[in-house]
């Protein structure tokens, strides 16, 4: 979490199991007021959190499939609820439980443009000494020099190696 929280995105940890209550409270305060689409991939919990933010909504939720280890797309279509809110009068927070996804990918951005998707890398590339690094091998690079002085999380450094590697590959049609 801490490498998303130094580029400033809000991060909510949450634990639909181990505090339902405190975390329902957590995320009512966040969502209020909001209309919110919880997308992500199968198996997620993108259901169980919306029965937990939701009384009653009975949106069906589904076991993680052994074979594949990934969820097994339970949700089919995209519901909107209302989320019910004490304070408010007329309904003002609603969410949006949306079928989930086995794969995402990033095949229309070219190897050379990934550092600008990726704030905490990108910040450093400009540092490099070569225009055209690749932040993998070249020297004077100052996104390696700022991964050795842990100003970048290595595992993000990781995601982008693994991310740069699949986006090189050849395109199979």
């Amino acid at each position: 979490m801490l490498p998303y929280r130094r580029m400033k995105y809000g991060v909510l940890p949450l634990s639909l199991t181990a505090s339902p209550d405190a975390d329902h409270e957590e995320l009512t305060k966040l969502l209020r007021g909001k209309t919110t689409l919880v997308l992500g991939p199968s198996g997620a919990g993108k259901s169980t959190l919306i029965n937990l933010m939701v009384p009653g909504a009975l949106a069906l939720t589904g076991e993680i499939s052994q074979a594949l280890n990934s969820g097994k797309h339970t949700t089919t279509s995209t519901s909107f609820y209302w989320v019910p809110d004490a304070d408010a009068a007329p309904r003002t927070t609603g969410i949006i439980d949306s079928p989930g996804f086995q794969e995402f990918g990033l095949y229309h951005l070219a190897p050379t443009d990934l550092a600008k998707c990726m704030p905490d890398i990108k910040a450093h590339s400009e540092e490099c000494r070569f225009y055209n690094c690749s932040h993998l091998h070249e020297p004077g690079c100052g996104v390696r020099t700022a991964l050795e002085q842990g100003e970048i999380d290595a595992h993000r450094y990781k995601i982008y190696t693994e991310l740069h590697a699949e986006l090189s590959e050849p395109k199979r049609y």
